[in-house]
């Protein structure tokens, strides 16, 4: 199969503007600080007064303390650093023809699906995604592995209008 075939047979200036991409609202990179630090001050606290009670009833060494401060450092610092850094790695793009997505630090994911392929569409708004008025916009498609397709981090109204630029590239109607 030709790697255009998948789709829709882009040509190489098409491809280049879809890679590019759009940016997430900035904003998400607060409620993913925010998010990220309260779970890793859970499992810090989880871990260091786990650890110092197995200490004392299990006899674990002494180290096994200045293990879970460290692991527990390394949590913090993570949530920290790690959403600036996604804001800054995370594209997508929408057209009649291709959502396309890409994003990871390490890892880095590129993923696009025809529009021919979605099933449905879906605008997700957590209570916190509320708070700050965001939005994650889920499209679902056949299969088990990746079946759906999510791009957080958007404004309310970008994520309506994208649902909205998919239903009627798909010759769905928009109510």
């Amino acid at each position: 199969m030709n790697p255009t075939e998948d789709v829709g047979g882009l040509d190489p200036v098409r491809e280049a503007a879809l890679c590019s991409g759009e940016r997430l609202e900035a904003r998400v990179v607060v409620l993913w600080l925010l998010t990220g630090i309260a779970r890793a001050a859970v499992m810090s606290f989880a871990m260091i007064f786990g650890v110092d009670a197995l200490r004392v009833e299990a006899g674990l060494p002494s180290w096994a303390a200045d293990a879970a401060w460290v692991l527990s450092a390394l949590l913090v610092f993570t949530a920290v650093v790690a959403p600036p850094w996604t804001y800054a790695t995370y594209r997508f793009a929408a057209d009649d023809r291709l959502l396309s997505m890409r994003y990871g630090m390490l890892f880095v994911e590129d993923r696009r699906i025809p529009v021919p392929r979605m099933q449905h569409v879906d605008i997700t708004r957590g209570p916190i995604e509320r708070l700050f008025g965001l939005a994650t916009l889920v499209v679902f498609t056949a299969g088990n592995e990746g079946s759906a397709f999510r791009v957080p981090g958007l404004s309310k109204a970008r994520a309506e209008g994208l649902r909205d630029q998919i239903l009627r590239a798909r010759g769905l109607d928009v109510v």
